[in-house]
């Protein structure tokens, strides 16, 4: 027999931009690694469009080389854990 001591309840957030404190539209993520100045530090920053939008540019013009590609299915897979959804902190 299972007896419910504490009912569940569904956890509901909104990601909120780390800059501004508006709805977050966008999450950056740098992890690392072995032999780097910050061997096995994360960052991990959710942006408003406006931040977002600056942080972008501000990489691309030191790197012009990285560019923003369209993803057909952006949450079906981590790309940190390889689980689906948006899960990831």
């Amino acid at each position: 027999m299972k007896k419910i001591i504490t009912p569940a309840v569904r956890e509901e957030y909104e990601r909120l931009c780390d800059v501004t404190g508006q709805p977050a539209v966008a999450r950056l993520v740098m992890t690392f690694g072995y032999g780097s100045q910050r061997d096995m530090d994360v960052l991990n920053v959710d942006l408003c469009n406006e931040a977002a939008e600056a942080v972008l540019k501000l990489l691309q013009s030191n790197y012009p080389q990285f560019k923003t590609v369209e993803e057909e299915n952006l949450f079906a897979a981590c790309p940190l854990c390889g689980r689906g959804g948006s899960h990831c902190p």
